[in-house]
């Protein structure tokens, strides 16, 4: 039973983790402001990313780099995506 609940958390904790996209401002690699956008989870895709990268820059926005990876686990794949961008201004 104690097992069952176990799973159970941590299958919550990896489906409500891909539910938000964490954005933070940087300095991109040309100097230039920017941002980091993160948005791990299997329950979403990139277009989690690009929703975020929309507010962030309140349009438009270029993409100066992007990755996605996923790795297996026994409660599903483990999925992260990032993207840098930089905002025209």
């Amino acid at each position: 039973m104690k097992a069952a609940i176990t799973i159970l958390g941590i299958g919550a904790i990896i489906g409500i983790s891909g539910c938000a996209a964490g954005v933070k401002p940087i300095t991109t690699p040309a100097g230039k402001a920017g941002f980091y956008v993160s948005c791990d989870g299997s329950a979403d895709d990139l277009s989690t990313c690009y929703d975020a990268s929309n507010k962030a820059c309140g349009g438009k926005y270029n993409v100066v780099d992007r990755n996605e990876t996923s790795t297996p686990t026994a409660y599903g794949p483990m999925v992260r995506r990032h993207m840098v961008i930089e905002c025209p201004r």
